[in-house]
């Protein structure tokens, strides 16, 4: 019960997350359409100075939300599908040691992947504020307002991303662990002192 709660308010924060970032990705996309030029940006370099150019047209311009929804539905659908999968065939989950994951109960193993449904939603809200970025940026260089899209926002969206993923690693783990434990798997930890 304890594990459950410190996971269900994180998952709660990302999915608001996701929903904001979102919302405030249609809320740009819609505001900078009407002003884009006939031709605007749609690729960048490196260095942040546009190298791809398209014609303004709805397909072109809406491509981006739409495929943060896409990937939403389909990251969103592989968390689901964990949860079946842990249910139906836990056999084919990639969780550390597999062996004692196999034993647990299916609320056992539910508590293990947990952790990893969290991830998820972590990496879809950050991509959505990824793309609120991408989106700005591409307006304001479209209209002029600036020169380049600068590409710090990415890397900080690689270190969110990577940084948290060792975290995410130990906290399966350690579920793993405690749930064997709660199941009688595993001896209980002895208490020193």
């Amino acid at each position: 019960m304890m594990r459950a709660l410190c996971v269900q308010p994180l998952l709660s924060a990302c999915l608001a997350m996701i929903a904001v970032g979102q919302g405030v990705l249609w809320w740009r996309v819609l505001y900078w359409y009407p002003q884009l030029p006939a031709r605007f940006p749609i690729h960048f370099d490196f260095a942040g100075k546009p190298d791809g150019w398209a014609n303004k047209s709805i397909a072109t311009w809406f491509l981006l939300p739409v495929l943060s929804l896409v990937l939403i539905v389909f990251l969103g659908g592989i968390a689901i599908w964990l949860g079946v999968l842990v249910r139906t065939t836990p056999g084919i989950v990639n969780v550390p040691r597999k062996d004692l994951f196999l034993k647990l109960s299916i609320e056992g193993r539910m508590t293990v992947v947990a952790p990893t449904r969290v991830f998820l939603a972590w990496v879809l809200g950050l991509m959505a504020f990824l793309f609120v970025w991408i989106v700005e940026g591409t307006g304001r260089v479209a209209v002029h307002e600036t020169a380049m899209l600068p590409s710090w926002p990415v890397f900080v969206f690689l270190a969110g991303v990577l940084g948290v993923l060792p975290i995410f690693y130990r906290r399966t783990g350690r579920m793993l662990e405690c749930a064997a434990r709660r199941e009688g798997l595993l001896p209980p930890l002895e208490r020193v002192g």
